[in-house]
């Protein structure tokens, strides 16, 4: 990203027009769904805390692990998608 950083000339805020994730919505839902993955690692983390044993249950893990796949794989598709809408993109 090249150019100035801070304020619009009409002084409203950044541009976000030029940001690698606010660009374009399927860069936004790829941001969304990184959250979740991160989101679902921090959960996972906490199911070790709640188990009686220490451990999460193999449910707990699975359900874990494939909301995490799942959200990486929507995200690096949706990221992918934005950066194709971009390149197209006149300007």
């Amino acid at each position: 990203m090249t150019g100035s950083v801070g304020t619009v000339s009409n002084g409203s805020g950044p541009d976000r027009s030029r940001s690698r994730f606010f660009c374009n919505l399927p860069r936004k839902i790829s941001l969304l769904f990184l959250v979740i993955a991160f989101a679902a690692l921090v959960i996972g983390g906490g199911f070790a805390e709640i188990s009686s044993n220490g451990a999460p249950t193999s449910l707990e893990t699975a359900i874990v692990r494939y909301i995490i796949l799942g959200s990486l794989v929507i995200a690096v598709t949706a990221y992918v998608i934005g950066g194709r809408l971009q390149a197209d993109r006149p300007g």
